[in-house]
């Protein structure tokens, strides 16, 4: 029979989490099910090869655009460049997360099912306030469901913007161009890029209509990917600092007289270390599958700030659309890795908390057993639970300083080398 946390999770399963639900969607448009309990992963493989084959001609063609106009100017090509990392970056999370997709699922299934919560044998004890502990639980939980799904949508309606700005700028530049200032009735690319094709007689091919679709369809890839599998960490990681939020939380009342009769103290506690290591074994398996791609993703993104600190220069003569455009764009590769590092140090700060309430408890009047298992706990407390950036330091707000600070230098190079 199921306790009764074990009910209240199989309930809060069944709530819907906007957040979660356009990860998984995000996901699954790239051909990566990451819930297949939801949804059948019968056509995900092609459409996986189908997305690799499209990003990957994208790419070229704005490769082919680069080397074209390598000689003109860097501001030719700059646009070119910060979307061939983009596409880029993409491609590369896709074959990470397809490679390690059964880690990736069992993740997921494991915090919306609350799996690292559920079989833990505290509400079997006969303790006198069940209901008033088991509130204060769902309390938390759906608490952190709700923050989840608010950063979550923030960080999609600002991804939104820049997809939308390279989606309609051709349609609005021919309403322009044909409408206002009537000088020609042609619709451009999304984008500069040079898609190569065969002319035979007439004819084009590809054509131009598919060649203007397909660039079209690039600003769609960019979006599934960044949103999908950056949220996919914040959704974990402020999941995880739920799930020591809920530990804190027994641990304080660990010694409390209205909670835990003084003879089930010990089996309490057990109950709560036996939670830490679930916990810790949840943040080793969230550890190993984002610790390279985070790498990459934070190398990345420090050129990408760079070039659009770049742009910014460049464009403050042309006009405030384009400005605008830029900062767009700029606000969303900043938020893109802030959200890594703001996640991250969230969770550490939770755990540095966690410490501080194992010794806070009162165990010094407690029995034997407990006051050990209090100071094996401080042991293994004392190290917090900490992302690593590929193994070479660690995620936190002091190393997102560190990632603005070294793209203010590259800016300051790459301007320099160009007024030369």
């Amino acid at each position: 029979m199921q306790d009764l946390l074990d009910q209240e999770l199989d309930r809060m399963d069944k709530l819907p989490k906007q957040g979660l639900f356009w990860v998984e969607l995000s996901a699954y448009a790239l051909g990566i099910n990451i819930a297949p309990r939801k949804r059948s992963s019968k056509h995900c493989r092609l459409t996986l090869i189908v997305v690799l084959l499209v990003n990957l001609s994208i790419i070229y063609s704005l490769v082919a655009f680069i080397m074209a106009n390598f000689q003109v100017s860097f501001e030719t090509y700059v646009e070119a460049v910060l979307l061939t990392f983009q596409l880029s970056v993409g491609v590369v999370k896709m074959l990470h997360f397809q490679s390690s997709l059964e880690a990736s699922v069992q993740l997921v299934h494991s915090t919306e099912t609350g799996q690292v919560l559920k079989s833990l044998g505290l509400f079997d004890l006969d303790l006198p306030r069940k209901q008033d502990l088991l509130r204060s639980l769902r309390s938390i939980l759906l608490d952190n469901w709700l923050i989840i799904d608010r950063q979550v949508m923030f960080f999609f309606k600002i991804v939104t913007m820049p997809v939308l700005y390279y989606t309609m700028r051709p349609y609005f530049q021919y309403i322009f161009d044909c409408y206002i200032i009537r000088d020609t009735c042609e619709m451009t690319l999304t984008y500069p890029a040079i898609v190569p094709f065969v002319k035979l007689g007439a004819y084009e091919f590809p054509s131009y209509v598919v060649r203007f679709f397909l660039l079209q369809s690039g600003p769609l890839w960019c979006f599934f990917a960044v949103f999908g599998f950056n949220s996919l960490f914040v959704v974990l990681t402020r999941y995880e600092s739920g799930l020591i939020k809920v530990l804190r939380y027994l641990v304080q009342n660990s010694t409390s007289d209205n909670l835990v009769p003084k003879h089930l103290r010990v089996r309490y506690l057990q109950c709560c270390v036996g939670l830490f290591a679930r916990i810790a074994n949840h943040h080793n398996q969230i550890e190993n599958l984002f610790k390279y791609i985070i790498l990459v993703q934070c190398s990345v993104s420090s050129v990408l700030i760079c070039m659009l600190l770049y742009k910014i220069s460049t464009v403050l003569e042309v006009g405030w659309v384009w400005m605008g455009m830029i900062m767009v764009y700029f606000v969303t590769i900043t938020l893109e890795i802030s959200l890594y590092n703001v996640s991250a140090q969230k969770v550490e700060t939770q755990s540095e908390l966690l410490f501080h309430d194992w010794y806070n408890c009162g165990w010094y009047n407690e029995s034997r057993d407990f006051k050990f298992m209090i100071k094996m706990m401080l042991l293994f407390s004392r190290r917090t639970f900490v992302l690593s950036v590929g193994g070479f330091t660690n995620l936190s707000h002091k190393f997102l300083v560190q990632v603005f600070r070294l793209s203010g230098n590259f800016f300051l190079l790459l301007r320099n080398m160009n007024n030369k």
